[in-house]
């Protein structure tokens, strides 16, 4: 019986199973976040979901109760598309476009001109935006332009979420509302 358990122990240890092993890459990529105790953290995980193609962070700072209000040329091409857009919708369209850019690099996310109004428990941003999402589609640009109107609130837990967004068009350029109409699900 004792030889038994020696030649057992020999095997054992010479499988090393007792030995350090290299460390295994965590599940899922995490990506950028920055835990949102300020508006315009928001704002910096908005754009780094956007670099980084990164659904569930952008999905995280979308507020539950989401409104977004295309721009006036969108909602004219498709009216029942936007009537109960929400934040499954808005979901829904990013992972599509990220799935679609995936592999892409040089997607990004810039803010001009912005102007801002803030108060204890709202921020709204009203800015310019260029957004560049090389997702390759025929369909839309993969720069597109406007200006957006981002409503961001303070919830009761001290975290901001983006609550409200309105979309405008800039001349003909395609628009943010393009590409989620071109990517919605």
């Amino acid at each position: 019986m004792t030889r038994c358990l020696w030649i057992g122990l020999i095997v054992l240890s010479s499988c090393d199973i007792f030995g350090a092993r290299e460390p295994e890459p965590p599940a899922g990529e995490a990506g950028t976040w920055l835990q949102p105790v300020a508006p315009d953290l928001v704002i910096e995980n908005l754009r780094a979901a956007v670099r980084e193609l990164n659904a569930t962070n952008y999905r995280r700072s979308i507020d539950p109760e989401f409104e977004f209000v295309p721009t006036a040329e969108a909602y004219a091409q498709s009216p029942d598309q936007w009537d109960n857009w929400n934040r499954s919708q808005e979901n829904g369209y990013f992972i599509t476009v990220a799935e679609a850019s995936r592999g892409s690099s040089g997607n990004i996310l810039r803010l001009e001109d912005p102007n801002t109004e803030f108060s204890d428990t709202e921020y709204i941003l009203d800015a310019h935006y260029v957004l560049v999402i090389n997702h390759g589609s025929q369909q839309v640009a993969d720069t597109l332009q406007g200006r957006l109107v981002w409503v961001i609130t303070k919830k009761t837990d001290g975290l901001w979420t983006l609550l409200k967004w309105n979309d405008q068009s800039v001349g003909s350029e395609d628009s943010w509302s393009d590409l989620k109409a071109e990517f919605a699900s």
